[in-house]
């Protein structure tokens, strides 16, 4: 059965198959030719990674942080819990985080403060 979004993704594959493929890219003697466009495609490429990488590794240190100072031991993968939870669900890790270092049923959050709370909010230790 064909569908929409295979139609669509074949095209979209079929575009950048003649992007790289295309016999303008090439000179003479069969060597690649510099374009912009894979600049473009690689340096966001890359740009994803090293953000992504960023964040798993800066989530990881806040969480075995967070662990460390109020006691939590590792239950699951045993001296890589923090890094697994960070890389396989990156969101439900900072979600608790947030639950376990705040009181949010009480204390609505806050966007642009220093601790995400109210300024009279007490902090949970």
């Amino acid at each position: 059965m064909i569908t929409v979004a295979g139609l669509l993704l074949d095209e979209i594959l079929k575009y950048l198959t003649w992007i790289y493929t295309d016999a303008s890219n090439y000179d003479d003697y069969g060597y690649p030719v510099s374009n912009p466009a894979y600049v473009l495609v690689y340096g966001r490429d890359v740009l994803a990674i090293c953000i992504g990488v960023f964040t798993v590794v800066l989530v990881t240190k806040i969480r075995k942080q967070i662990r460390s100072r109020y006691g939590i031991p590792e239950q699951q993968c045993v001296g890589y819990e923090d890094c697994c939870c960070s890389f396989w669900c990156n969101c439900c890790t900072v979600a608790q985080m947030a639950r376990h270092t705040a009181d949010y049923d009480t204390y609505a959050g806050l966007c642009c403060s220093e601790t995400g709370l109210p300024p009279h909010a007490p902090a949970i230790v």
